[in-house]
């Protein structure tokens, strides 16, 4: 019998504003400068980004593990894992979230960002399959409380009895080539446990 702690919706709407505020103090004041883009979001070719190298880091309170790139800081928080980079370029926040469809996660925390942040707009979104799961990824920009430019990208997995939501915040300068692969290797590298 496979018994999986089922988070209420109260705990699930506290790890996307967690998420949220993670990314907002991840992303204020980075200490480098990073490169600029002129793209509205990022992009580079698959074949030209570098790869990653990860550790696996597990959490079953969470009721899922994830690899974490190298040169950057995780901790489990509660449920959630949450990392950043060295220069504090990048923040992510794994979670467990609420049940339901992607769509009303998604809703969630685009209300999220728009009560934290000015100017919230969606760029793209993707529907990926992650972990064998079908997921859909929503891109944007928002600029935070100290007039920061930032990027987003929230990715909701579909799953039961829960959701979960790989959320990332970058400064909207950083760079593709470093913030793209690292990305890719947490949502390449996430998984459901059973």
């Amino acid at each position: 019998m496979n018994l999986r702690m089922v988070i209420p919706v109260e705990i699930a709407v506290i790890a996307v504003l967690g998420a949220i505020y993670y990314g907002y103090h991840a992303v204020q004041d980075p200490q480098e400068p990073a490169r600029a883009t002129s793209s509205q979001t990022p992009s580079a070719e698959p074949s030209a980004l570098p790869t990653v190298d990860t550790t696996r880091l597990v959490s079953k309170q969470g009721g899922f593990a994830v690899g974490v790139p190298d040169n950057v800081k995780s901790k489990k928080v509660g449920p959630a894992v949450t990392m950043t980079s060295g220069d504090k370029v990048m923040t992510v926040v794994v979670a467990p979230i609420e049940s339901g469809t992607i769509a009303a996660s998604k809703k969630a925390f685009m209300s999220g960002m728009k009560e934290t942040y000015t100017d919230v707009r969606e760029t793209g979104s993707d529907t990926p399959t992650v972990d064998g799961r079908k997921a859909e990824a929503t891109y944007g920009l928002a600029v935070n409380p100290k007039k920061t430019q930032i990027r987003f990208v929230n990715v909701v997995v579909k799953d039961t009895p829960r959701n979960f939501a790989i959320t990332v915040f970058t400064s909207a300068d950083a760079d593709p080539l470093f913030v793209l692969p690292r990305v890719n290797a947490v949502v390449d590298t996430f998984e459901v446990l059973e």
